[in-house]
């Protein structure tokens, strides 16, 4: 196995635009596939579209690549925006 280059992000080492939106449509690919992942959509409107795109998003700057979340919504504030999301024994436990 070799050895990331320094100099690249973790965005750029994983492929970049391409690889992290890949990657976030299969998370909500599966989510809307798995039963067990039905429990955490209830807190999404019934299109995961948006949220996708948000991922994306956050994604993208959280690995170093360009703040695109950043710019269009300011700090993400994760804790607030799954707040409303009821986390009972069975949720807990599928995590």
């Amino acid at each position: 196995m070799s050895e990331a280059s320094p100099e690249l992000s973790a965005y750029e080492q994983l492929g970049g635009e391409a690889t992290v939106r890949a990657l976030c449509a299969r998370i909500y690919q599966l989510m809307d596939e798995l039963p067990e992942a039905k429990a955490w959509c209830d807190v999404y409107p019934p299109s995961l579209e948006r949220a996708e795109e948000k991922l994306y998003e956050f994604l993208t700057g959280w690995l170093g690549g360009p703040p695109l979340y950043w710019e269009k919504y300011g700090r993400p504030q994760l804790r607030r925006r799954h707040f409303v999301a009821e986390i009972g024994r069975r949720k807990r436990a599928a995590a």
